[in-house]
């Protein structure tokens, strides 16, 4: 399946054929007209990362695993799990690449902008995985998440790898947008703001005595995206107030106030400029109340004043769900998607790392493993003061007509908005007949960079 969560049938073909999926992406036309492809980037040159002879290019940050070349090929032999990894940092690409399995047990995989430290490689992975699960091509987050995207009940998607013969991995990853595709089968499609870029990589287990093959292993540069600051820190420039409550800015901050004995209606502070898709980043912190973000909003002239999509914005177990405003109420709910689309087993993980995110700890963050002196498996957001309640960090991301939420690197939502407005403001909300009281240090969109900097490193 090309979408992790569930949409009709009839979507996700549709979407395979927009995505050019029948074809490999490399030297295919289909590639230029993929929706991703960021402005001002090139898509026809495309590099070799193998010259089938020697592994310039290419090293081995671990003491252990032998990587050597072999009838045109990369072989990698261990008793220890390793990755070899290129020496270039990519930000916006597109790879393709063949891998082939030895007999017996084994396991193994290609990191899409992996993150190295000495003996250490973690973050995206496209699985290899023959077992009787039939996991290829899914997203697996090494050393940090665990699994993102098991293709759990997906038959499709399962079916597409075949332990017996050279199978070709297609990794797509444009801004925040990942795309898997194993033999042409489209196999993950998924949205993450962890890592914008990083190393590709070939992975060992660790199987003792197992030798693992790659070859044909190609790169297209798809040029880079950054945040960009849609709050300069000093001025409600490009924003407009509606509603009660009041919008300030101090000492950098927007705050956000309302009270409950003001009785007064819903207040806004929204875009002056309407937005299509994108990709958003709010830092914020609530001490009361009921706030939300909104994307493609419609505002009106009488309370609430908008219409339209929120990501909850509060400090309950219903952060980051979406609500429909003026239309069906909620939508959808945190880890909404768990039950059907993990096994039991993995269920657990997903929801242990859900609790962390709502205290403010970044689970997405650089483990222990990689020089991290923090707790396991995320950071703190520090508050301020003892009195202070964390900074979170929300990523909200809206494309076409599905929205993402992530709370401090964990997923909250996603979902398919069938009566989604094409376009809207951007909207952070004072809930009415409340005392609200909101922070928000830092309001970012996602955005292709067109200059000589966007060259990968």
């Amino acid at each position: 399946m090309i979408q992790f969560f569930p949409v009709p049938h009839a979507t996700i073909v549709s979407t395979a054929l927009a995505l050019g999926v029948a074809a490999s992406l490399i030297g295919s036309p289909a590639a230029a007209q993929s929706p991703d492809a960021p402005a001002g980037s090139s898509e026809d040159a495309v590099t070799s990362l193998f010259d089938g002879q020697t592994l310039e290019g290419w090293s081995n940050p671990y003491p252990w695993g032998k990587a050597e070349v072999s009838d045109g090929q990369i072989h990698l032999t261990s008793n220890e799990k390793f990755f070899l990894v290129t020496d270039r940092v990519f930000h916006d690409y597109e790879f393709e690449g063949e891998i082939k399995l030895p007999p017996g047990k084994s396991n193994s995989g290609i990191m899409a902008r992996g993150q190295v430290a000495p003996q250490f490689v973690y973050g995206y992975q496209a699985e290899a995985d023959p077992t009787d699960r039939k996991w290829s091509g899914g997203l697996y987050d090494e050393g940090r998440r665990q699994w993102l995207n098991p293709l759990w009940e997906q038959p499709e998607a399962q079916a597409a790898f075949d332990r017996d013969r050279w199978n070709r991995y297609r990794i797509r990853c444009v801004g925040n947008h990942l795309q898997f595709f194993v033999n042409d089968v489209p196999t993950t499609d998924y949205f993450d703001p962890a890592d914008l870029s990083g190393r590709i990589g070939l992975q060992h287990h660790g199987e003792d005595g197992q030798t693992y093959r790659f070859r044909n292993l190609n790169v297209r540069d798809l040029g880079r995206h950054e945040w960009v600051d849609l709050f300069d820190g000093k001025t409600l420039d490009g924003w407009k107030r509606i509603g009660g409550g009041n919008w300030n800015v101090v000492d950098g901050v927007i705050q956000g106030r309302t009270e409950r004995k003001a009785d007064q209606p819903h207040g806004l502070l929204y875009s002056k400029e309407l937005h299509r898709d994108g990709t958003y980043r709010l830092e914020y912190r609530v001490a009361t109340g009921d706030s939300g973000f909104y994307v493609r909003g419609k505002i009106l002239d009488a309370n609430p004043f908008i219409a339209g999509v929120q990501a909850e914005v509060d400090d309950t177990a219903e952060v980051a769900g979406l609500y429909q405003t003026g239309g069906k109420g909620w939508l959808v709910r945190p880890l909404h998607y768990l039950d059907q689309h993990f096994p039991k087993p993995r269920r657990s993980a997903v929801r242990q790392s859900w609790q962390k995110a709502r205290r403010g700890i970044d689970v997405a963050a650089p483990p222990k493993s990689a020089g991290n002196s923090s707790e396991p498996d995320g950071q703190d957001s520090k508050a301020d003061s003892a009195s202070d309640p964390p900074w979170q960090t929300m990523v909200i991301n809206v494309h076409g007509n599905r929205i993402v939420t992530h709370l401090n690197g964990c997923l909250a939502s996603d979902h398919v908005v069938e009566d989604l407005e094409p376009e809207g403001v951007i909207a952070l909300q004072l809930h009415s007949k409340q005392d609200v009281r909101i922070d928000i240090r830092s309001v970012q969109m996602l955005q292709p960079v067109t200059h000589e900097s966007s060259r990968p490193d």
